[in-house]
């Protein structure tokens, strides 16, 4: 039996029990309420009768009062002479139609009485005859002289007839005590075995109800387990169903899921544990230490190299912490997964000091986050590069510049000094093809002289002798400074300068003389690759403690190609440029813990951006536009 047949049976079963019980309280109250119709019937009767004898007793007091009224003398001969009818005939007569009319609601509720189901008939007619032989008699007092046969007539015949009168009474009033308490009887069962029938149809309902449940929810609950058990994990688990109905049908197709479940994770197991080989593999196999962390930081594997390079502390997050170097590679790796973005370390500062042996060597981190394919974070992996050679020959170049440039400079400058001479002719005077020589040679010169400048201050950030002098500055006074060194320089091309920044910005923490070379090699850029008519905007905003500058041109442009190598050494935007101008830029920027990136788009024009630290001192913030 299925589990749809076995609840439509269900229902029916208590559909029936529902309608039996309706027909039984129904027949309930039909049977008490025939009781009342009853009952209502004798106490109908019973007030006729007592009605009836009580005008018969008054009618009767009133003829024998006329009897002895009319017994006197003076009487008789008035009821001789006087055809008219005394005060006390008329009453008699009043009496008796009163009466008459008590004895016809007497004959009604005796005829009630006798329609009652289970009703004496022979009674009410004997008490019918009664009242009838009663009302004969008083009829014929009426007519009867007032003389003694009267008085003897009246006690003959009417007492006999209140004596059969009172016994039936008598005997309807113990018929209708004997009818209530029957009927009070009746009640008390009639309700007994409605209650009784009501409690018998309920704890079957119930009854019917627990069967269902337990037949149906016992398999279901084991069913519910099994499949909890399946969810968590374990697919071994089986559902059993003994019946073929639809849950056992649901059963079947649940336990084929789950097998497909298991063969499938068997089989999703495998390739993960074959790419997980592939991956541990491919790090174990990269020269250079590498060590994978999850989304929190904690340390999930590492290559050999590592392992070689930290000992006991590539395993363990505490250990690591204590090791020389171990700071700065847990900063990337915290860095790297709060900002969610590549991290390279490339200033000193930022690098990991390790000794091997008695060798010590510095390691530039490279960290870099792992995203699935959704784009969620799984966590970081950074690669130590060993640079302490690339360090090395570094100070070695820095130092070659250094004093290559101090040494070129005063060859240089008095080259500058000769040419300088020849032009004001010191020498003799000289022809226009050998002015327009000496005129190139002086452009040269001063190119030279820039590239040697260049040079110089590179070598000095490279070397470390120069050092900077942080201090709080106003942005809205270093862009001023900026727009009032060039202004001359830009009328003289025809090209506008604009100065857009609030008065109020917070202060930024950097060197003063860095951030005029800063703008000097910037604005020089823009001027040179601006044509007349345009113009050069500077602009500072302020967010997230950190102070934007930007310098926005409708120059030409930079080609998109050459965007990834605008910063890097001997590369010029321009064929008029040493080529060092944005490399030194980048490195003053960097050194006052600023980053710089730049945008541009053919024919618009060229937006170059970098940030600066803020100072501790906050000030409130109102619109102020300069220009």
């Amino acid at each position: 039996m299925s589990l749809f047949q076995r609840l439509l049976l269900g229902g029916l079963l208590l559909l029936a029990l529902v309608t039996g019980l309706s027909f039984l309280v129904r027949g309930t109250f039909v049977s008490l309420s025939a009781l009342a119709q009853e009952q209502k019937a004798i106490d109908h009767a019973v007030s006729g009768l007592a009605a009836a004898q009580a005008s018969l007793a008054r009618e009767q007091i009133l003829v024998e009062r006329s009897l002895l009224h009319l017994a006197d003398p003076q009487g008789i001969t008035s009821h001789s002479t006087n055809p008219a009818a005394t005060p006390q005939e008329s009453e008699i007569r009043d009496q008796g139609e009163r009466a008459e009319d008590r004895l016809l609601n007497a004959r009604i509720a005796l005829a009630d009485l006798r329609s009652t189901p289970g009703a004496d008939s022979g009674a009410p007619i004997e008490i019918d005859r009664e009242i009838a032989q009663h009302h004969r008699v008083l009829l014929r007092l009426h007519h009867t002289p007032p003389t003694a046969e009267a008085r003897t007539l009246s006690a003959r015949e009417l007492e006999p007839i209140d004596e059969a009168l009172s016994s039936h009474l008598r005997t309807m009033l113990d018929r209708r005590a004997a009818l209530l308490n029957d009927l009070a009887l009746r009640r008390e069962t009639l309700s007994a075995r409605l209650i009784g029938a009501c409690a018998a149809s309920i704890l079957t309902a119930l009854c019917i109800l627990v069967g269902m449940l337990f037949f149906t929810m016992q398999p279901l609950r084991a069913a519910a387990r099994t499949a909890r058990r399946m969810g968590q994990g374990d697919l071994q688990q089986r559902i059993v169903w003994s019946r073929s109905d639809e849950l056992g049908t649901l059963a079947t197709e649940f336990n084929r899921l789950a097998i497909r479940l298991r063969d499938l994770r068997e089989t999703e197991s495998g390739r993960r544990e074959m790419e997980l080989q592939l991956s541990d593999a491919v790090v174990q196999s990269i020269f250079e230490p590498v060590i994978v962390t999850d989304g929190r930081g904690q340390l999930l594997r590492v290559n050999n190299a590592a392992r070689e390079l930290l000992g006991a502390a590539a395993s363990d997050r505490m250990a690591l912490t204590s090791t020389p170097g171990g700071a700065q590679i847990l900063g990337a790796i915290q860095t790297a997964i709060t900002l969610q973005r590549t991290v390279n370390s490339e200033a000193d500062s930022a690098m990991a000091p390790m000794r091997i042996g008695e060798a010590q060597k510095n390691f530039r981190l490279r960290t870099t986050p792992m995203r699935d394919n959704e784009g969620h974070l799984l966590g970081a992996v950074t690669v130590l590069e060993d640079v302490t050679e690339l360090q090395a020959l570094d100070r070695f170049k820095s130092g070659f510049l250094a004093v290559a440039s101090q040494k070129l400079r005063d060859p240089l400058e008095k080259l500058r000094l000769a040419i300088h001479a020849l032009g004001r002719g010191y020498a003799g005077d000289l022809r226009p093809l050998q002015a327009d020589v000496l005129e190139g040679a002086r452009t040269e010169a001063e190119h030279l002289d820039d590239l040697m400048a260049d040079l110089f201050a590179v070598a000095e950030l490279d070397s470390g002798r120069r050092s900077l002098r942080l201090e709080p500055l106003r942005p809205i006074d270093v862009l001023r400074e900026a727009q009032s060194n060039v202004r001359a320089a830009a009328a003289d091309r025809g090209i506008s300068i604009e100065v857009e920044a609030y008065a109020d910005l917070q202060r930024v923490e950097a060197d003063r003389r860095a951030l005029r070379s800063i703008f000097e090699n910037l604005l020089s850029n823009a001027i040179r690759n601006t044509p007349s008519g345009g113009y050069i905007r500077l602009a500072a905003t302020e967010s997230k403690r950190v102070v934007h500058f930007r310098i926005e041109d409708t120059g030409r442009g930079i080609e998109p190609e050459r965007l990834n190598m605008i910063f890097g050494r001997f590369t010029s935007g321009s064929s008029e440029g040493t080529g060092l101008g944005l490399a030194l830029v980048r490195r003053l920027v960097e050194s006052q813990g600023g980053q710089i990136s730049v945008v541009s788009q053919l024919g618009t024009g060229t937006t170059f951006t970098f940030t600066l630290p803020v100072a501790t001192n906050i000030a409130l913030r109102h619109p102020v536009e300069a220009g």
